[in-house]
């Protein structure tokens, strides 16, 4: 009788071998239920080997054998204990309904995902590897155990490449019943009731060009349940396809720079009129002619301070028609300065509707014109 590994799992029968690594059925005495367990010699990479199981022990997914144990012996033999599904091997159920072949291939897409997803990938995945449960549901076995044995050995080790174009002849024997040639025959040349979208993923699959490699597990999952009719979760929607804009109807008229120009320009007009109109409406020309033909410029005002008003021209005389002095009107002034001096103006009384202002109450200040 064999001796029990660790003092724990006792071998009972032989397993299909998996990514070039033996395997046996064992008994776990301590839980009482059944395990697989594989041994590598791992030789002067058994550190590596070890770590690359464990990391395989942390990826846990529905449809993938979780691992239970990694043990390293005392002859650097590791150990994987992987939990053995009840039920038939895939090989055993060769030409599957097209809507069942579909459904079990994307549960095993989806496994490969989640190893690809930790870095790793299956290596050695064939109909043995997978066991169809109580329920029928596939449970994706010895995942690693040829990159374990790649590592121990020194030898190229698979990639995700390998995986998918594993998956795609698992797929093509389930529909057509055939193993699947280089390059592959049509499945739709082989069964009549194939979907030509269900043919072309198959023979995507299957690709060995390096230019057009097979799509990425997750995508494949996705696929293959959009072609049996099941409705994905909200979040494994394809996106909604944005329409393009409507086009714009080209604007007629006057734009609204144009607008703006306009406004501005009448405002500016408005602007120099009302100056002009202060000024004696010739703002624009430096002459200006009075009434008896003589020509003066315009005079200018400084403000020196608050209670005088000095003003300067440079002509001959300084029109100022109408302005009362002490002594009567002056029409002109034959200096080119002069001050005006005003005295305090008393303030206006405020006129409101219950009290009317009497007319007579206001004065106008008195001016007094010196002439320097």
């Amino acid at each position: 009788m064999t001796e029990p590994i660790a003092g724990r799992y006792r071998p009972v029968a032989p397993l299909p071998a998996l990514g070039g690594v033996a395997r046996e059925l064992a008994v776990d005495q301590v839980a009482d239920h059944r395990v697989a367990i594989a041994r590598i010699a791992g030789g002067a990479q058994t550190a590596a080997v070890e770590r690359l199981l464990e990391a395989h022990k942390a990826a846990r997914q529905a449809s993938l054998a979780p691992v239970l144990d990694v043990l390293r012996l005392d002859d650097d033999t590791i150990v994987q204990v992987e939990a053995q599904a009840d039920g038939p091997l895939l090989s055993g159920a060769v030409m599957l309904p097209q809507a069942s072949a579909v459904l079990v291939a994307a549960d095993v897409a989806d496994a490969l995902a989640a190893l690809h997803a930790a870095g790793l990938v299956h290596g050695g995945l064939v109909p043995d590897a997978v066991v169809l449960d109580a329920s029928g549901r596939p449970v994706v076995m010895g995942a690693c155990l040829a990159m374990a044995a790649a590592i121990a050995t020194g030898v190229p080790a698979p990639t995700a490449a390998d995986d998918m174009r594993a998956l795609g002849a698992i797929l093509y024997l389930l529909v057509t019943g055939r193993e699947a040639t280089q390059p592959p025959a049509s499945p739709a040349s082989l069964t009549a009731d194939i979907t030509p979208a269900l043919n072309g993923l198959i023979l995507a699959l299957l690709s060995d060009q390096a230019r057009r490699p097979p799509p990425p597990a997750a995508l494949v999952a996705e696929r293959l349940r959009v072609l049996a009719g099941v409705e994905l979760p909200i979040d494994l929607m394809p996106a909604p396809v944005p329409s393009p804009p409507l086009p714009m109807t080209p604007r007629r008229g006057i734009s609204d720079a144009g607008i703006a120009a306009i406004v501005g320009g009448i405002a500016l007009l408005a602007i120099v009129l009302a100056v002009a109109a202060i000024n004696g409406g010739d703002l624009l020309n430096d002459d200006s002619t009075s009434d008896s033909g003589t020509t003066a410029k315009i005079p200018t005002f400084t403000l020196p301070a608050a209670d005088s008003l000095i003003l300067t021209v440079t002509g001959d005389a300084l029109p100022l028609p109408g302005v009362v002095t002490d002594t009567g009107v002056i029409e002109t002034a034959p200096v080119d300065t002069f001050e005006v001096f005003t005295e305090p103006v008393e303030p206006v009384p405020t006129v409101t509707d219950t009290a009317p202002m009497d007319p007579g109450t206001l004065t106008a200040p008195e001016m007094t014109l010196e002439i320097g």
